[in-house]
């Protein structure tokens, strides 16, 4: 198998500009904001944010008010979503059907406006939680 590499930790919120301002109390302002990223697919609005530059990304994932599923984690207290991990496009296919093959429950490849159009997936295990693999 090849090698992860970590990209980002997803985090769901009902306010972007809340969360970003929330945190510049905590650390400061960010380094780095991407402009906002609407993914369709997933009824949800995406920002990356760079605290310090070369670091793992935070990706700021504020559903859409018809996206019953996101909302009801945000009410239940949910704010850790997912981490996300590339690999390259010559692996994935491969890293996918294993992972699967070893329990990892598969909730389909897409293609994601966040990356390009580049194909992605979320997988799911009880002790990892929800994992995104992003093809590069």
């Amino acid at each position: 198998m090849g090698l992860l590499t970590l990209h980002h930790y997803g985090i769901l919120t009902d306010s972007t500009s809340e969360w970003l301002s929330e945190n510049e109390v905590l650390l400061g302002k960010p380094f780095k904001i991407s402009h906002i990223i609407k993914i369709s697919s997933q009824k949800a609005d995406i920002t990356f944010v760079e605290q310090k530059e070369g670091e793992v990304l935070t990706e700021l994932v504020e559903p859409w008010q018809d996206n019953h599923t996101l909302n009801k984690l945000i009410e239940k207290g949910v704010s850790a979503y997912h981490k996300g991990y590339l690999l390259s496009a010559g692996e994935f296919d491969e890293v996918v059907e294993m992972l699967v093959e070893r329990g990892f429950h598969s909730l389909g490849i897409f293609q994601s406006e966040a990356f390009g159009n580049k194909r992605c997936v979320f997988l799911v295990t009880i002790n990892l939680g929800m994992i995104e693999i992003i093809e590069q």
